[in-house]
């Protein structure tokens, strides 16, 4: 267990506060967090929603019934007692992790081993797409971490109340289920099922389960935590609950989902699971291991009935197959099995090591990316598979990854049948099957984490709006609307919904709407990387925003305080001065404050770090969020960059001027 915790906070811990937020869910799940910290029972992206929304617009909408609010509820208890931030919010999505991999431990300690157990559970939380989901990089974050939590929570305390037939393990039971659906709706019901066949199993003396009051008591404690919530939104707002249930049913029916926008784009075919999202979640296992894992659970199970191994299969092949004869298939909806997907593959490997055919087929599923190119003959048979079987039929892999799995198993088995091979092929195979296996579960995921830590380094670290909207938190009363002046969002970012999270105000994007709230009693403000004729408010000098009161004409301003003045000529350009701000990673963010001379070029910053090494950083007037023309006849305006740390940098050279020291104070 601690090395299992161990992992978890060195694998998902570093940089979680990180101030890019992802555009889509995790967005829309962070801006809904921060108005449940004033409004715990009313959802909403906007609190007013004057630019009146079509209901069911759960990106730019007032009440949000888009997904149950359990684990925004916590995102947003964590900032009322600590304080708005990223990281915060995000810690549910890092302890969702630590119960699956901890439920991976439990669950299969002892039909699998301590080793392998562990060893797999500290896999999955070292897992490319776990490192995405946890740290919100992903159009899927934390609802679908927490409902990885509670399904595995749920499972382990089923499985211990009907070993230790406990009636109040069976009812924490419960409410770890009542929980999962607080956090994901009714894809959290699956201990539940798993539970009622488990006592109608033992009814049977099929297999062991839980008792009649057992299971009673888990669906009574589910149904408590869970329907207060539903009930209570489903009676306040009927209207918007009933488009979201229709909304779900997309997700089920094609016919449905075809008719909705913003659904149709993930119709998958019925194999999509085993293909495509395997392949992109699982990375980087080969997309048939899952498969070939998932099988010998089912065989285990079935065969020698153990309540852990039965109660997992139960887990992990009808989600399987429900959610693959669903119609939407988004990269995230098999998550909730993921901690089944590793004990399967926990139970595979140790079971390879007992019987050399089984690891004959690990070999070949674990070869499978090695040997692709060597296996393009099997193309041809690959293309006479049945029609359903889309993706199977047209990408590489999961058929050339079977074909291999098999035809070695076969292979084995029929040299096992000699006597003097027995011996020699049980050593080979399972040194083979060892060394791959180990090499896939640590050098290979570990380097397939940092791979994506790097990728993703630029996205996290890049924001427009965190200092100018925790500097409107400050200064800005309630009732304000926040218009931000910009024409583009950063890569992968919702720029209003960023500022909204960082401020707890409603902001939009575009020119102000005076009249709307004045009724209400709200004042309008600006936001805006450029000089703005009104007067404005303090805001951290190395912001990339300014704000402005709209209410307050007045000249466009000189440069804030704690502006470092350059006043150098570039070309087309005066850059007037230059502000930091310390982020705690290895760079901090710059803002250069441009006095254009007509239409802005990029221009290229140079800082010295002492001992003669230097760092170059091209500034791109895009980068300031609004077009080159829309900047040209601005006093000035900001380049917002990622640099150097402050404390690294003695001197900036610009073009065609001398190093100019650079003031920290």
């Amino acid at each position: 267990m601690s090395l299992i915790l161990t992992t978890a906070l060195v694998a998902l811990l570093p940089g979680l506060d990180h101030p890019g937020i992802h555009d889509w869910d995790e967005a829309v799940h962070l801006a809904v967090s921060r108005g449940l910290m004033d409004t715990p029972l009313r959802p909403h992206v906007y609190a007013e929603p004057f630019h009146r929304p079509a209901l069911d617009d759960w990106l730019n909408g007032g009440l949000w019934l888009h997904k149950p609010p359990g684990s925004m509820w916590f995102a947003a208890l964590g900032m009322s007692l600590v304080g708005v931030g990223t990281g915060v919010a995000r810690f549910g999505s890092v302890l969702g992790m630590m119960a699956a991999a901890l439920g991976v431990f439990f669950l299969m300690r002892e039909a699998a081993g301590r080793f392998w157990s562990t060893l797999a559970a500290c896999t999955l939380l070292a897992l490319p797409f776990t490192y995405e989901l946890v740290q919100g990089f992903m159009f899927g974050d934390m609802t679908d971490t927490t409902l990885a939590g509670c399904l595995a929570l749920a499972m382990v305390l089923l499985v211990t109340s009907i070993r230790r037939d406990s009636l109040p393990l069976a009812a924490l039971a419960g409410a770890a289920v009542g929980l999962g659906c607080l956090c994901k709706s009714m894809l959290a019901l699956t201990p539940a099922g798993v539970a009622g066949v488990l006592a109608a199993g033992r009814l049977l003396g099929l297999t062991p389960g839980p008792r009649p009051r057992q299971l009673a008591l888990l669906l009574v404690c589910a149904a408590a935590v869970a329907l207060p919530w539903t009930l209570y939104a489903r009676h306040t707002y009927p209207e918007l609950w009933a488009s979201e249930a229709h909304v779900t049913r997309s997700h089920l029916f094609e016919d449905e989902a075809r008719e909705n926008p913003s659904i149709v784009m993930w119709i998958r075919p019925v194999d999509a699971i085993f293909n495509e999202i395997h392949l992109r979640t699982l990375e980087p296992f080969p997309e048939v291991l899952p498969l070939l894992a998932g099988l010998w659970l089912l065989y285990r199970a079935l065969r020698t009935r153990e309540l852990e191994t039965t109660a997992v299969a139960l887990w992990l092949w009808p989600t399987w197959l429900v959610l693959s004869f669903a119609a939407a298939k988004v990269p995230a909806t098999s998550w909730g099995a993921v901690t089944a997907v590793f004990c399967a593959l926990a139970l595979l490997l140790r079971d390879s090591f007992r019987r050399p055919v089984l690891a004959a087929a690990v070999v070949g599923a674990l070869s499978t990316p090695f040997l692709l190119p060597k296996l393009a003959f099997l193309a041809s048979l690959r293309t006479r598979l049945p029609e359903a079987l889309v993706q199977t039929r047209h990408a590489p892999g999961l058929f050339e990854g079977l074909c291999l799995a098999l035809a070695l198993a076969l292979l084995v088995g029929l040299l096992m049948r000699v006597p003097r091979a027995r011996r020699p092929l049980t050593l080979g195979l399972g040194f083979a099957c060892a060394a791959l296996s180990l090499y896939f579960l640590a050098p290979r995921t570990a380097l397939a984490h940092l791979e994506m830590r790097g990728a993703k380094r630029d996205l996290g670290e890049r924001t427009n709006t965190k200092e100018a909207g925790l500097a409107a938190a400050k200064v800005l009363p309630d009732k304000a609307l926040v218009w931000l002046r910009l024409e583009a969002d950063a890569p992968e970012q919702f720029e209003h919904l960023n500022f909204m999270f960082w401020s707890g105000r409603m902001a939009h994007k575009g020119d102000p709407w005076l009249e709307w709230g004045q009724a209400e009693g709200y004042r309008h403000y600006l936001a805006s990387p450029a000089a703005e004729p009104f007067v404005p408010l303090e805001v951290p000098a190395g912001s990339a925003l300014r704000l402005y009161d709209l209410s307050r004409p007045a000249p466009p301003p000189e440069l804030p305080p704690g502006v470092q003045r350059l006043e150098v000529p570039t070309g087309n350009a005066v850059v007037k001065g230059v502000a930091f701000v310390r982020t705690g990673y290895a760079r901090d963010r710059w803002a250069f404050f441009v006095s254009p001379r007509g239409e802005p070029e990029p221009l290229r910053v140079t800082f010295h770090l002492g001992g003669g090494r230097r760092q170059e950083v091209t500034l791109s007037p895009e980068a300031a969020l609004r077009p080159r023309t829309a900047l040209k006849d601005a006093a000035w305006f900001i380049i917002p960059a990622l640099g150097p740390r402050a404390a690294q940098v003695e001197a900036i050279e610009l073009p065609g001027a001398p190093p100019i020291p650079l003031a920290r104070g």
